[in-house]
């Protein structure tokens, strides 16, 4: 099963373009507007989000309200990056986006994820 990832991106074919060199290994999911994503988050479950370093308001808010949620951030420079990292953000990507590497960085991230809630679910299984 592949795993679901909300773009948080506004425009259209910006997401386009990355449901098209992701979509063999990701189910994507576009919300163009933060109240969009708030909703999504609030409907679906997700393994990622994929958001642009500038909302740091939104990512912070994800990271406070979906613990353990990987956001990776992409940003046009690093103190953007890194600033977006320092609100919260798992990770951070430049941009124009390298695919290969963004579709490692969701990798590594999700399953660091998963494994950590994996973790978390044997340590409150009674010995």
């Amino acid at each position: 099963m592949k795993p679901d990832v909300l773009v948080v991106e506004p425009d259209i074919s910006v997401f386009a373009v990355s449901d098209r060199r992701l979509h063999e290994r990701y189910n994507l999911l576009w919300a163009p507007t933060p109240e969009a994503a708030t909703a999504a988050l609030r409907k679906f479950s997700f393994d990622a989000v994929l958001i642009r370093a500038e909302a740091l308001a939104l990512i912070n808010r994800i990271r406070e309200e979906h613990l353990g949620l990987p956001v990776i951030a992409i940003a046009p420079w690093e103190v953007q990056g890194d600033r977006a990292v320092s609100c919260g953000a798992t990770e951070w990507i430049s941009a124009p986006i390298n695919f290969s590497r963004l579709a490692a960085v969701l990798d590594v991230s999700i399953g660091h994820a998963q494994r950590a809630g994996r973790s978390a679910d044997l340590g409150a299984v009674p010995a």
